[in-house]
């Protein structure tokens, strides 16, 4: 695997944080995306693919009973209440940015909320950019980035700026599990200020937020975790939950696994799969 990203350029931050670019041969013909902080714009430069979502619930599809995106140009994959699965080509090219939860208001005045829990056709939000697969088709990460920077920068709205209570409450629940009143108080708002902020500016709640989160920061330290952990001793120290029942509730809602599942496949294949979940089947 070939993988390099960089910072986005002051003129696209705080709406988007980083550029990247991956190259590789995937490890499975299947790859389950999990739930984060981020929403990505991909441009696929590989062949063409397809993004499965599971069923409401986020109980394991079968592929009669998913939903499937056919993925051959480029992609807005907004914020994720439960996992993707991605069926992969034999080789993987793609370029992207990561926006902020925040950070599709900056290029649209549409709500945010149209997007989230969905893929779509990056053509219906960023007109011309699946017009950059031509251009760089072969290209090195540095032209690429370069390309994308431009082409987004183009995109802004003049004059947009982002709420700094948004960007401060984002900040805040990204790092550390903090009661939405708490986080709400220090901005001298109520809670139910702020969860009508998050919506306006993020198409969620911030408890809704929060949850994602939470649960990414686990699935990375879960990762981490020696061989031979037991799942639910261990993952209860490394995350507020209650008991180890709704660990495992959360859990599968997030991911589609148990955490004895999850450890099982991950320390297959190393940390670095946290996120991008290897599978032999859509089913897995």
């Amino acid at each position: 695997m070939f993988y390099q990203e960089c910072p986005a350029p002051p003129g696209l931050q705080p709406f988007v944080t980083q550029l990247w670019f991956v190259r590789a041969q995937p490890q499975a013909r299947y790859e389950k995306i999990l739930p984060g902080p981020s929403a990505h714009l991909v441009l696929n430069l590989s062949d063409p693919y397809r993004l499965i979502t599971p069923p409401e619930g986020g109980t394991a599809p079968t592929l009669s009973e998913a939903g499937a995106t056919e993925v051959s140009t480029g992609f807005y994959a907004g914020l994720q209440r439960s996992y993707v699965i991605s069926e992969n080509p034999d080789q993987l090219f793609n370029i992207g940015a990561r926006l902020t939860p925040y950070g599709l208001a900056a290029f649209t005045n549409r709500p945010p909320s149209e997007f989230q829990n969905r893929v779509m056709d990056a053509e219906s939000i960023f007109p011309g950019f699946s017009e950059l697969r031509s251009h760089l088709t072969t290209a090195e990460p540095e032209q690429a980035f370069k390309a994308l920077a431009t082409f987004l920068e183009a995109q802004l709205r003049p004059g947009y700026k982002a709420d700094l209570r948004t960007l401060h409450a984002v900040e805040t629940l990204a790092k550390v599990d903090v009661e939405i009143s708490v986080v709400a108080a220090g901005l001298g708002i109520s809670a139910s200020t702020l969860e009508r902020i998050m919506m306006r500016d993020c198409g969620t709640t911030a408890k809704a937020y929060s949850d994602v989160c939470r649960f990414n920061r686990l699935v990375n330290q879960a990762a981490a975790l020696p061989v031979g952990s037991i799942p639910g001793r261990e993952l209860l120290h490394l995350a507020d939950y209650y008991d180890q029942p709704h660990l495992i509730r959360s859990f599968r809602r997030f991911s589609g696994f148990t955490p004895t599942e999850y450890l099982q496949v991950v320390q297959n294949y190393g940390a670095e799969y946290a996120t991008f979940v290897p599978l032999k089947d859509v089913a897995g």
